[in-house]
């Protein structure tokens, strides 16, 4: 495959990768699919991550980061999506996700050369590197109103409170979710690209 033709199939990849999000994310709008499609939003960062590299993983980040923050502008659907106009709470963290994975398949697949292990690692990876930045950035710039909307909503008093039921609910699914997911579509795509 010529470099043209491989650019133009890493920009329609990345293309559909995109869609998907937008797909996702548009979709927690609606409250019966909210919390099914909230686990699959930054799977396709994931995946490009793993087939494409750290650069077009952090390209594909910054992008999905971005929908998310037109998101919580145009359809807010809790007082802490307002938080999420700030775009080192909705990009910064998810440009990482881009990253992280990517080195963690790498490094695995040489310490335990199993590729559907180091793929399932790599999905907890980018999952718990969203969890983590999202709560660190809430943390540095918002923690006294983070720990205000908590407390009005029974989630905790202090921001400890708050972060450890984020950690023990979505983050355990997400990662899970994440790790099943990228083992799943990137052992496909590459079954189907090797035919």
């Amino acid at each position: 495959m010529n470099n043209t033709n491989q650019n133009t199939h890493k920009l329609t990849f990345i293309g559909v990768m995109l869609s998907l999000t937008i797909v996702f994310v548009a979709m927690t709008v609606l409250p019966t699919t909210s919390a099914s499609m909230a686990l699959l939003i930054f799977l396709p960062t994931i995946v490009t991550s793993i087939i494409y590299g750290p650069k077009a993983g952090a390209l594909m980040g910054g992008l999905a980061g971005t929908t998310t923050l037109l998101r919580a502008l145009f359809a807010p659907a809790s007082p802490l999506d307002y938080l999420f106009l700030n775009p080192l709470v909705s990009i910064l963290p998810r440009i990482f996700i881009g990253v992280v994975p990517y080195y963690v398949n790498t490094l695995f697949q040489k310490i335990i050369r199993s590729k559907t292990v180091s793929l399932f690692l790599a999905g907890v990876s980018g999952a718990l590197t969203n969890t983590g930045l999202v709560i660190l950035m809430l943390y540095l710039i918002y923690s006294e109103r983070v720990v205000a909307i908590s407390s009005e909503f029974g989630l905790g008093t202090t921001f400890a409170a708050f972060a450890l039921f984020l950690v023990s609910t979505s983050a355990l699914i997400e990662s899970t979710v994440a790790g099943i997911g990228t083992s799943a579509v990137v052992s496909i795509y590459r079954k189907v690209n090797n035919k």
